[in-house]
This record gives C-alpha cells, sequence and structure tokens, in this order.
C-alpha cells in the first residue's frame, strides 16, 4: 500500500447558478477538487544529445559519442529499454551571412536527440546527472539535461481512483447551497472530469557543470511530495 504524507486536502471550488435553459431547468453548478500528496518513486528527465561539425556526418558522429556516454550511464544504473525513449532527432545547417556576397553559407551542421528518461529508483537522481556530465573541454558535442521532475508512476490509477471522492465533495457542497438557496436537489444533470495537472518539471537548464568542477560536489536534488488531485464538475437540478 503507499503511503500518504499529509492530510488529505479537500478543495471545493463553488460556482453557483441557478439557470433557466430548455425546458425551465434550474442547476445548481458546482465544482469538486480533492488532491493528495503522495511521496514520489519516479523521476523523469528530459535530455538531449548534441553534436556539432563541419559537415552532416561529423555531426552525426560526434552526436553519436554524446549518446555513447548516456548509454553508458543508463547501462550502469540499470535504465530498462522501455524506460529511454527518443522523443525527437534533429539535423540541420548552421549557416553565417557574408557581406561580400549577400548570401547565406553553411558553415556546419548540428545534430540533436531529445529523450524522455524514467529512473525507478528516485535517489539514482542525484549520481545519474553526475554520470552523464564529462570533463572535456571539447565544445563538438555532449549531453544536456533540459528538465526533471519526480511523479508517480501510477499516477494516472490515484487520479481515477480520487474521482469518486470529488464527486462526494461536489454534490455535499450543492447539498450546503441548495438549503441555503431555499430549494431541493432532484437529481444529477451532468457530470464530467476535469484535465488533470501534470507534474511540474523541479529542475532545469540545459547547461551543466563538468565533472571537474564538482568532483568532490555531487549533485543532490530534494524529492519533496508529489500532489494528485481528481477534479469534476457537477450540474444538479433543483426544485
Amino acid at each position: 500500500m503507499r503511503k500518504i504524507f499529509g492530510p488529505i486536502c479537500l478543495i471545493v471550488l463553488l460556482g453557483l447558478s441557478v439557470n433557466a435553459i430548455a425546458n425551465d431547468v434550474r442547476l445548481i453548478s458546482v465544482t469538486g477538487l480533492v488532491e493528495k500528496s503522495f511521496q514520489p518513486d519516479i523521476v523523469r528527465l528530459n535530455v538531449t544529445v548534441w553534436g556539432k561539425g563541419e559537415s552532416a556526418k561529423k555531426a552525426q558522429a560526434n552526436n553519436q559519442a554524446g549518446y555513447e556516454i548516456l548509454k553508458k550511464s543508463l547501462d550502469s544504473f540499470k535504465v530498462k529499454k522501455e524506460d529511454a525513449q527518443t522523443s525527437n532527432y534533429e539535423l540541420n545547417p548552421e549557416y553565417v551571412y557574408d557581406q561580400k556576397t549577400n548570401k547565406n553559407n553553411i558553415s556546419g551542421y548540428n545534430a540533436n536527440q531529445g529523450l524522455v528518461i524514467t529512473l525507478r529508483k528516485i535517489e539514482d537522481a542525484g549520481p545519474f546527472l553526475d554520470s552523464i556530465t564529462t570533463n572535456s573541454k571539447s565544445m563538438t558535442g555532449g549531453v544536456n539535461v533540459n528538465s526533471l521532475g519526480f511523479d508517480l508512476d501510477k499516477r494516472v490509477d490515484e487520479e481515477r481512483a480520487l474521482l469518486a471522492d470529488a464527486v462526494r465533495a461536489a454534490e455535499a457542497q450543492a447539498e450546503i447551497l441548495a438549503r441555503a438557496a431555499k430549494v431541493k436537489l432532484k437529481g444529477i444533470y451532468r457530470l464530467s472530469p476535469r484535465g488533470a495537472n501534470p507534474p511540474i518539471p523541479t529542475y532545469g537548464g540545459a547547461i551543466m557543470k563538468s565533472a571537474a568542477m564538482r568532483a568532490n560536489d555531487a549533485t543532490q536534488l530534494m524529492s519533496g511530495e508529489v500532489k494528485v488531485s481528481g477534479e469534476v464538475a457537477a450540474d444538479y437540478i433543483v426544485e
């Protein structure tokens, strides 16, 4: 069983409207939002392997050299194949403007591969970041970390489980409003879930310190807690 940290936060966003619509249906509209806090159990990273060169082939070769650094770390930390996925690959020319000819001339090429990586042990996040950083002064290739976020592996399941609590919260609030307005709830007219908020990356920045600069200063990250929510919008018929 997953441990829940912190009290259950029950938030109900209210919007009272007694609407006269088709067939003179009057409604009370409410929004129910329920949140729970959990300890994260996975880390997701967005990284870019890049390479530069005077030719497309050279740029690709330098990109591959950076990929080998990443691949070595993936193997070292036993990251499964399904937990490392290429999200995009780009190979583009670089241009420099020639004032004499008034033309843009190709000066080189850039090869970039974006990947999404999932770490199943959150304590590996800092050491993994350190492992993909080299002390090379070469500006022809490497690995950049674009973002890092702590999350739950079963986030979708937790969000679905909270929907029932959100419905009950919305109904309870509708009852309060109905009593205050001196009307009675007749039944549900419309009920729909609202989109859940994705986890917010907690670490960003494409430029990383070199391994030589932090040989005695390993990267440490604070995972904090992950909030998961279930939210519904409900319209109740009143009489």
